[in-house]
């Protein structure tokens, strides 16, 4: 029973999720931005996001999956995440080239490039060593929603908080499944606020 709750949290707490979360979030929240965005533009926007950080990765693993280019969707093998997040950096980056243009509030668009930052940084520590990437993400939403609160003085101690414990959730659940060790689920909550510390100063 521990096991299968331990596996109902990595799905329900997958870091594909997360871009899609926190870009709600942010438009939950118009007085973080002082751009006025019709109900139909949010649809599009969270539109797109939905298709270029969930959909289209998704697919890719499902069509990976049929091919045999990776043996389960799980993707336990460090050499088996190689092509999936490649392939879906490449597809959080047509998205940012999509949305820069866009008249889009520049939190949202901050927070994008949070969540690629984040993938990439996932994507090179994965070609050397096993990265737990879901405490890799929600570490980084933490790390983003706290840098947003600092440089805006806006108080988000309650997302904050929550993005914490969730991080927390993650780890417990990745470690339980025995899909990572300590090591590596640590390592993702070290890499997830470093990129976004980094990110945030050169900002």
């Amino acid at each position: 029973m521990d096991n299968r709750f331990s596996q109902l949290l990595s799905y329900i707490l997958h870091p594909l999720l997360i871009p899609l979360l926190a870009t709600l979030a942010i438009m939950m929240r118009p007085d973080l931005y002082n751009i006025v965005l019709p109900d139909r533009l949010k649809f599009s926007f969270v539109s797109l996001v939905i298709v270029f950080t969930l959909v289209i990765p998704v697919v890719a693993v499902l069509l990976l999956k049929k091919f045999r280019a990776i043996d389960s969707i799980e993707m336990k093998n460090r050499n088996e995440r190689t092509i999936p997040l490649l392939i879906t950096a490449t597809s959080y980056m047509v998205l940012l080239f999509f949305m820069k243009p866009a008249n889009i509030p520049p939190l949202i668009l901050y927070v994008l490039y949070s969540a690629t930052f984040a993938l990439l940084a996932g994507l090179i520590i994965n070609l050397v060593y096993k990265i737990s990437l879901h405490t890799l993400g929600w570490s980084a939403l933490a790390a983003t929603l706290a840098s947003i609160s600092l440089r805006f003085g806006t108080p988000l101690l309650l997302l904050i908080i929550i993005s914490v414990i969730v991080a927390g959730f993650a780890g417990y659940a990745r470690i339980n499944q025995k899909a990572h060790n300590q090591a590596e689920v640590y390592l993702g909550y070290v890499a997830g606020l470093g990129i976004i510390a980094l990110l945030s100063i050169l900002h």
